[in-house]
């Protein structure tokens, strides 16, 4: 077993078909214990099939890697190489040390079948934890607190240089503490992190957020108002001539989106 170059918290384990990158304190777990069963998660968000298992008396959230697009009809779960869910693991570790709240990183870990691996990443359960619709539908005294507290953790994580292909509310959890709302990134597949971070590349993470909205809008259980979406700019930093400026510019970006996508649908 050997230490990580710049993981000082985790071990890279290798065994014959298998490799992790593990949390210390789970270090001396089987590996195979990992790969048990997991018990299911309703309404838990992801292709994967998300579920929780308890390691060493721990409840662990565990998320398969499945492929969307063009490839998961074809390859489904299984994979070239075993270092995407260590990449995932090493953009959460990274966030974490620099102050941005993230579901806690425990475990990367990939076993190899004939040809392909599969992969699996195991964060911290969170519990009370929600999506933000879910959290909006469930706390509707609490949609101006939230609306808010998202927005600083995504001004944190922008301020990191986070850059995320897909970044929609799905990726971050809200749960009630005391009379406040906390809120935590999570599902950071195919995220790095590379600062600084252009205002570009911060607004078309943040239009691609707003279609996401407008392309799930029927089936989100809720959905931020404008005078909620003002707000979580606020939560990022920006003035009121900012969030003006912000709401016009991440409008036109949406309005080419969606245009750009029916033209492609048209074809």
């Amino acid at each position: 077993m050997a230490a990580v170059a710049g993981f000082g918290t985790f071990a890279e384990i290798r065994q014959r078909g298998h490799v992790a990158w593990v949390h210390e304190d789970l270090r001396e777990v089987p590996l195979e214990t990992f790969w048990a069963k997991l018990e299911p998660m309703p309404g838990a968000k992801g292709r994967g099939g998300i579920g929780r298992l308890t390691v060493a008396d721990r409840i662990l959230v565990v998320r398969p890697y499945r492929r969307g697009g063009a490839l998961g009809s074809l390859l489904n779960d299984r994979y070239s190489q075993p270092h995407r869910a260590k990449q995932e693991l090493e953009v959460l570790h990274k966030l974490q040390q620099e102050g941005v709240p993230v579901v806690a990183p425990l475990a990367a870990l990939a076993k190899k079948g004939r040809a392909f691996w599969r992969l699996r990443l195991c964060t911290e359960w969170l519990s009370d934890a929600l999506t933000v619709p879910a959290f909006l539908a469930e706390y509707p005294n609490r949609r101006r607190q939230t609306a808010e507290a998202v927005g600083q953790v995504v001004r944190l994580a922008f301020r990191a240089g986070l850059r995320h292909p897909d970044m929609h509310l799905d990726n971050v959890l809200v749960r009630p503490s005391g009379d406040k709302v906390r809120a935590v990134l999570v599902d950071l597949d195919r995220a790095r992190i590379d600062a600084p971070l252009t205002d570009r590349a911060r607004d078309d993470m943040l239009a691609r957020m707003q279609r996401h909205l407008v392309r799930h809008r029927r089936s989100l259980p809720a959905l931020p108002t404008r005078a909620e979406t003002m707000r979580f700019l606020r939560g990022l930093g920006l003035d009121r001539q900012q969030r003006a400026a912000a709401w016009r510019v991440l409008a036109g970006k949406l309005k080419r989106s969606l245009a750009r996508r029916d033209w492609l649908r048209s074809r």
